[in-house]
């Protein structure tokens, strides 16, 4: 059968896949990665580079059988500004390049790898066991080993994971940790036009647009409005913890139910929903609601958010309002600075507020001069001859306004100044 484009082109460079890895000279072939140097935990780290190292698998011919056992291949990962190593027992392409050494006089070839090969159209992992190993294993792993052998998908039923994907060298939870195989991670279904980037654990990024489909089960929930291509970029961390057991299954994102979530939009409404339907601090002309805005905005939806500086300010600019509401208590604290609010008017209790405040320095030194003028007043009726029946009254009087000028000088904020 003639092949055409990259199949072609690997058929004819590498047409004897079970020959020994070292003669494809600069071809491309498939391999099956064995092991893998994460980090400085790794028994081979000081021997391939220690840190200039990291990324180096230990790969063998996947067209070897359960008969015969070959050396190991060395390689090192293709791309530098790309790292999506894989998993043991993943299948990657190999790529024979030239060697960092070729103007010195020695190796003049080096093996080079490229990311691993979607075999099960799944972001979680793509592991192909060795046939050889599998006869090894206990009955269960034998047959979870045999059934991918044979094209089955995995989907497994329990909580075990049933292949190796982790370092066999190395003590487990070294070299980068463990990964674990988990039964409920789903892949996003696409829509078309759609460039998405997944991980191995539900987080992902969708550059993609409005779409009206038909389909019933699988409808997203920002296509109600707006045109077929507007543009809308989901970032997306953490699938939504109900999520079913059977992970092959395409999930689609929902921003009320993953962890966390950043939303880009032009024309989309987005069904975010919220504890707040108004924003009761704003007068005049209510902002649209989260649910039925349809122009561009940034929505980050989360268990919490946090905005920190470790240099200089967070700026909050808006051409309209800004509104900040809370369930509980909001707090405002600057530790050296002061805190000012301005405005045409600052209402202080309610939008509706009426009442005006007065200026208290202004305010207690007239009232400081009013108490002095009574005091005197005081004096001048407790010694006047002809008024005393009136004396005690004053006497009274003048031992209040004593009290009042006593408490002048605490009556005043410290931290709270108007104008």
């Amino acid at each position: 059968m003639n092949k055409k484009g990259f199949a072609a082109l690997n058929n004819s460079l590498n047409p004897t896949q079970g020959s020994q890895l070292p003669n494809i000279n600069g071809l491309i072939t498939s391999v099956r990665v064995v092991d893998i140097i994460l980090d400085n935990q790794h028994p081979q780290f000081d021997d391939y580079g220690e840190w200039n190292g990291i990324g180096t698998i230990m790969c063998e011919d996947i067209t070897i059988n359960q008969f015969e056992k070959k050396d190991l291949t060395i390689a090192t990962p293709l791309l530098p500004y790309l790292k999506n190593f894989p998993l043991v027992n993943e299948i990657v392409l190999l790529f024979s390049l030239p060697s960092r050494n070729m103007s010195t006089g020695g190796k003049k070839q080096e093996f080079y790898y490229l990311n691993p090969i979607n075999l099960w159209n799944h972001p979680h992992h793509n592991a192909y066991p060795s046939s050889i190993k599998s006869n090894e294993l206990p009955n269960q792993q034998q047959k979870s080993y045999q059934n991918i052998e044979a094209g089955s998908v995995r989907r497994i039923t329990d909580e075990s994971t049933e292949i190796d994907l982790n370092s066999p060298v190395a003590e487990p939870g070294t070299n980068g940790g463990t990964f674990v195989e988990e039964l409920n991670i789903h892949p996003l279904l696409p829509f078309t036009g759609d460039n998405i980037y997944e991980g191995r654990f539900g987080n992902s990024i969708r550059l993609g647009s409005t779409i009206k489909t038909k389909n019933i089960l699988y409808q997203n929930n920002w296509s109600e409005f707006g045109k077929n291509g507007n543009p809308i970029t989901i970032l997306r961390n953490g699938q939504s913890p109900d999520s079913s057991d059977e992970g092959w299954l395409p999930v689609i994102e929902n921003i009320n139910k993953d962890l966390s979530s950043i939303y880009l939009t032009s024309n989309q409404k987005i069904p975010l929903v919220s504890d707040f339907r108004s924003y009761p601090s704003i007068t005049g002309i209510q902002p649209e609601t989260l649910g039925t805005y349809k122009n561009p905005q940034i929505i980050l939806n989360s268990g919490r958010l946090v905005f920190n500086t470790n240099l200089d300010s967070i700026l909050i600019n808006s051409h309209v309002h800004v509104g900040i509401s809370a369930v509980e208590d909001i707090g405002l604290f600057s530790r050296k600075g002061n805190i000012n609010i301005r405005g045409n008017n600052v209402k202080l209790g309610g939008v509706n507020a009426t009442e005006s405040l007065i200026l208290g320095d202004t305010f207690m030194m007239q009232f400081g001069a009013l108490l002095d003028a009574l005091n005197f007043l005081a004096e001048a009726i407790i010694e006047e001859p002809n008024l005393a029946v009136s004396a005690p009254m004053a006497d009274n009087l003048k031992l209040i306004i004593e009290g009042f000028k006593g408490q002048l000088g605490i009556m005043l904020s410290k931290t709270v100044q108007t104008t």
